[in-house]
Order: C-alpha cells, then structure tokens, then sequence
C-alpha cells in the first residue's frame, strides 16, 4: 500500500500542492478554513494554473471556517475555471481537510491553510489505492448536499471496510454516516487489550467517550493522552487541563506539548491507527462533517507510532496541582461538553 505522513502544516502543504501541480483530470478539495494569505497563495495559484489548464477544479469550503476568505480570491478561482461551492449549515460545520487529485491520489487529515498554522504539528496522510474511490464518492456527496450541481464519481463503485483491506476511509456526519465516528471510536475502545494512545488539540470528551475509556483502563488497558499546554484559543487551556485531571483521576496518563500539536490521531494495541480531522468534542461526534482513515497495515501504524512516541518522549507529564485551575475553567468545561457548540480548528 503507497502511503506518506505528513507530521507538520508545512510539510503537508508542500506534498499537496505538487498534486495538484501533476493533475491531469481533476482536483477536488474540500477545507475547512482557506486563507488567501501570504501562506494560502501558492494554494490558489496551483489551483488556478491546474483550472486554466483544462483540469476540472471543484472547491467545497466551509462557510464559518473560511470566513476571510475575500471574495477576489475566490473571483479568482471562478475566473479560471474552477467551481467554488460554500457549506453553509446553520449548526453543521465542514471540518474535513481532503484533496484529491485525479481521483487516484488523496490526503486527509487536520490541516488547515493559512499562515497562523504555519509551525504547527499536525498530521495528513497521502494515500493511493482502492481506497480512493471510497473517498471520491464520500466527496460527490458533500458537494451535493452543499449545493454542488456537477456529476461526481457516479460511476465509481462503493468500497466499503472489508476485514481483508488494511486502510479503510470513514466519513462522518451525512445522511446515514451521521454516526460513523462514534461507532468506530467505541469499536476500537472496547476491544483495545494493551494501550490506547489519544493525540487531540482540544479534549472535552463526550460522556460516552470518556465511560469507554474508563472501562478500557479497568481491565489494565495503558491509556495515555497527548495534547498542546497552550492551544490558538484561550479559553481551552484550562478546559483541558480540567478533562486532563479527571482523566488522570481516572487512570490515564496525560501529557502537555510545548508547540502546538493540532494533530488528531489514536492508537489502539500498535495495531491499528486513526488519522482524520475530528477532534474529541461533541461538535465533531455530533454535528461535524468529518473524515478520517483507519489503517492495522504494520508498517504505518508503526510508522504513525513512532511519530507519537517522540512527541510523548518532549512532552511534559501532566500531574493535578502542577497548573492552577482558575475559578471559570471547570464551569467552562462543564459548558462545553454540554453545549459542543464551539468551532474548533
């Protein structure tokens, strides 16, 4: 199976923006938050070129996300030929971070385009093979339920997670997929048999999330948490300092990064990994439009375990008392897991 992983915001700009330099037929995107900034021009010229070129060029952005997005930029876009469509769904956010290029090559993952993101730590996984067409299809049907007119992909047959395949696609959050995330979340927690590894920017778990992971650490499951000490939002620090402490309460281990980790990512027995744009927050499980691959092929949950690993090994052990929790951060964290309403990167 051909795969790279991207493990920085820069990285994985560079390795996208070369495919969308090699399409011959088509790129297809769809992104949470686009910046027509100094970092997001070298994405807007590929994708000008490619369009101007005879490539078929098809956007779908996030409405909330992409917010500053000027409209010349995306003048810009239409002028050359491409097709920008906006997800505009009062509650529903698309949170998805996929290209693909020529319906043969895909990256998914967490990663965002702008300059604010340019040092972060983060992860997206090219992918090629089968699982493609998996993807192109969950693709076509976001466009449409965003409003996309074109014909997508309607010849591309349906692929499904077959026990044999060794990397399979899951989107989350359309039509019959609403509950897709939480189903593989709670398959992977209760058959986990030795450690579960958790790699989120920001952790205000569901209820049911944290019930499976409890269960997961009483039967002597190793359960360790990775997470940045200072997120891009204020108001999250101490809210995840304050799911940390119950988690360690709990028998987790948990652990602060110095750099901004955005990365979302689980590891389950070194067996099996995830890597996808969810976060560990009821507004992904719950309303999000989301993607993410799960993959048990040895020599990239290997690959993906050793990346986590080194950034465990720099990380400071988090032990209740070594931060001060202010007077609001468990309010605001009580809040958050019962409202899920915050739009998080």
């Amino acid at each position: 199976m051909k795969y790279r992983i991207y493990t920085t915001s820069e990285k994985a700009w560079a390795g996208m923006i070369s495919g969308i330099e090699s399409a011959h037929a088509s790129v297809y995107l769809e992104m949470y938050i686009l910046d027509d900034d100094s970092r997001g021009t070298d994405f807007f010229k590929a994708l000008e070129d490619a369009a101007r070129r005879g490539v078929r060029v098809i956007l779908v952005l996030d409405v909330v996300g992409s917010y500053d997005l000027l409209s010349n930029a995306v003048s810009r876009l239409r002028e050359a030929g491409a097709e920008v469509v906006f997800c505009s769904f009062f509650w529903k956010r698309l949170h998805r971070k996929v290209l693909i290029v020529d319906e043969t090559l895909a990256f998914i993952g967490g990663v965002n385009v702008g300059k604010k993101y340019a040092q972060w730590r983060d992860l997206q996984v090219e992918v090629r093979g089968t699982v493609v067409r998996s993807v192109t299809r969950s693709f076509a049907r976001v466009y449409k339920k965003c409003g996309g007119k074109s014909t997508i992909a309607e010849s591309v047959p349906e692929i499904g997670p077959l026990k044999k395949t060794q990397l399979w696609f899951v989107d989350h959050g359309i039509g019959k997929r609403r509950q897709q995330l939480r189903k593989y979340y709670e398959e992977r927690l209760d058959k986990a048999q030795a450690s579960i590894t958790l790699v989120t920017p920001y952790l205000f778990p569901p209820r049911w999330f944290i019930a499976h992971l409890h269960q997961a650490i009483l039967r002597g499951v190793k359960v360790d948490i990775i997470m940045p000490e200072a997120t891009d939002h204020w108001f999250v620090n101490g809210v995840n300092r304050s799911f940390a402490s119950n988690l360690t309460g709990l028998g987790a281990t948990c652990y602060f990064t110095k750099e901004m980790n955005h990365a979302k990512t689980m590891i389950v027995d070194r067996k099996e990994g995830i890597i996808g744009s969810q976060n560990l927050d009821l507004f992904s499980f719950n309303f999000n439009i989301e993607a993410g691959v799960f993959f048990h092929d040895p020599r990239m949950v290997e690959e993906l375990a050793t990346i986590v690993d080194s950034w465990k090994f720099e990380a400071k052990v988090y032990h209740p008392g070594a931060w001060t929790l202010r007077w609001y951060d468990i309010p605001m964290a009580f809040f958050l897991r019962l409202a899920g309403f915050v739009p998080l990167e």
